[in-house]
């Protein structure tokens, strides 16, 4: 499934699931047929769905302890952003959020201890543990996380005699989050860069690619087209179904009026979601009538007020000028 998905062939993936319920009409109730589908709909922008499938798995003895972390990743981050970035994320957070937030860190608190249970502590639950502390807004709790992040690649980096020290990219990853948080973002660029070309592991695949999300956003922040447009590029390397990528690339090529281009990557950060992520279709709609595509454009904006009527600007800022433009 995964290799499938890095490869940028959901298609593919699709059809193994198919071909096992073919194979074993009641596949659906196994464990690992459930892990596997979650796996499909939150990679492709459906994270309610995703943890449905997951909840079926995770009592397994083999599938379980997979499910649960992945359930945890979803409610800490149920809107795919960029933790810690701000070049594509929305700062305003009302009462509303805040208390989602809140609420989802409680869910992820809870799920985590099916696993405290459990004997062996193993490094992926103390990172988890890290995380959950700096999903909160308390400024207390960030900094004892990147405390405890920090001991980590202390401890994996002296840890090793090793000539190439392995880098826990994982703590990396939480450190950098957590001095962005705390706004200093230096500090978060420095620790990032250390990664920038460290060896690709289906091991460390995931935390890696946050990495150079979050690295690219840095410098997008900082204006670095050219360096954030190498990092993306890296991430699609591995993964070319990053949808992240293809916004940030979307992104870039928008704020150069490169309509066009920007177009380009947004229809492939909509067609990999499924059509499923009304922001990434509100952008698309608007690249697409900044080049003209109006009939394109209406299209994208119908489909996304079909699942979101009450979306906000999409219809008085794109739809109704996309008419007006062909009525013209």
């Amino acid at each position: 499934m995964e290799l499938h998905w890095r490869k940028g062939d959901l298609d593919a993936a699709e059809h193994l699931l198919k071909k096992a319920l073919e194979a074993n009409p009641r596949a659906n109730v196994d464990a690992g047929y459930n892990y596997c589908k979650g796996l499909l709909e939150w990679y492709t922008c459906d994270p309610n769905s995703a943890l449905n499938y997951f909840n079926r798995s995770r009592r397994d003895s083999e599938w379980g302890e997979r499910a649960v972390y992945n359930i945890i990743e979803i409610f800490l981050n149920p809107d795919y952003e960029t933790l810690g970035g701000e070049a594509l994320e929305n700062a305003i957070e009302n009462d509303a959020n805040q208390a989602e937030r809140e609420l989802n860190v409680k869910s992820a608190e809870r799920f985590l201890n099916e696993i405290r249970a459990k004997p062996g502590l193993a490094q992926k639950f103390i990172l988890m543990e890290n995380f959950i502390l700096l999903a909160t807004s308390n400024k207390i709790k960030i900094q004892q996380s990147l405390n405890n992040f920090l001991d980590l690649i202390e401890k994996d980096t002296t840890s090793s005699s090793d000539s190439e020290k392995p880098v826990n990219v994982g703590a990396v990853l939480g450190a950098s989050r957590a001095y962005l948080l705390l706004k200093q973002s230096q500090k978060a660029k420095a620790l990032l860069k250390r990664i920038v070309s460290y060896t690709w592991s289906l091991e460390d695949a995931d935390y890696l690619e946050r990495c150079w999300l979050l690295l690219s956003d840095v410098y997008i922040n900082q204006g670095k087209t050219e360096q954030a447009t190498a990092v993306l590029r890296t991430v699609l390397q591995y993964n070319s179904s990053c949808i992240k990528a293809f916004e940030y690339m979307g992104f870039l090529r928008e704020r150069q009026s490169e309509f066009i281009d920007a177009a380009a990557n947004y229809e492939c950060a909509w067609r990999l979601g499924k059509h499923r992520n009304p922001a990434v279709g509100f952008k698309l709609a608007f690249n697409y009538l900044k080049c003209r595509k109006n009939f394109e454009c209406i299209e994208i904006c119908l489909q996304i007020l079909q699942t979101h009527p009450d979306y906000p600007k999409i219809r008085r800022e794109i739809l109704d000028k996309a008419r007006s433009a062909i009525m013209s």
